[in-house]
C-alpha cells in the first residue's frame, strides 16, 4: 500500500512540475518578488502530490463515471484551496476564481485525462500483443 501511495504522490508531482513551470511562465509570475514565486511553486507542487493521491481512487471498485466524478470534484477542491493558500485568491474575488481559475483548471484537466488515456490504451495494445505471440 505504501508503494502505491508513493508511486501516486511520484506521478502527481510530475505532471504538476511541469503544468506548474509552464504555469509560472505563461503568466509571468517571474515577474513578481522570488517569494511570491516561490510560495506558489512550493504550494502548487504540494497540490500536485495531493492530486496523485486522490488518482489512487482510481484502483477502487467503483464504478468509473462515480470515480471520474469524485476524482474531479477533488482535484477541483484541491485547485481551490491552493489557489488561497497561493495567493491567487488575494488578487481576486471569491466568485471570480469560478470565471478566470476553474475554465483553466478544467482545460488541463481533460489534456492531461487525455494523455493519460492515450498512454493507457496503447500499453494495453503493446501487453495483448505479447500475450498473443506468447500462445
Amino acid at each position: 500500500m505504501k508503494k502505491k501511495v508513493l508511486e501516486h504522490i511520484i506521478v502527481g508531482l510530475g505532471i504538476g512540475f511541469v503544468v506548474t513551470t509552464a504555469s509560472l511562465w505563461a503568466f509571468r509570475l517571474y515577474e513578481e518578488s522570488g517569494m511570491m514565486v516561490m510560495r506558489q511553486f512550493t504550494t502548487w507542487l504540494a497540490a500536485s502530490a495531493l492530486y496523485g493521491l486522490v488518482s489512487m481512487i482510481y484502483d477502487s471498485d467503483i464504478p468509473f463515471p462515480l470515480t471520474l466524478g469524485i476524482h474531479f470534484i477533488g482535484c477541483a477542491l484541491i485547485t481551490f484551496a491552493s489557489s488561497i493558500v497561493s495567493g491567487i485568491m488575494e488578487l481576486m474575488k471569491w466568485y471570480e476564481w469560478f470565471i478566470y481559475v476553474l475554465p483553466v483548471f478544467i482545460v488541463i484537466y481533460i489534456i492531461i485525462g487525455a494523455t493519460v488515456t492515450l498512454i493507457t490504451k496503447c500499453q494495453e495494445k503493446q501487453i495483448n500483443k505479447k500475450m498473443s505471440k506468447g500462445h
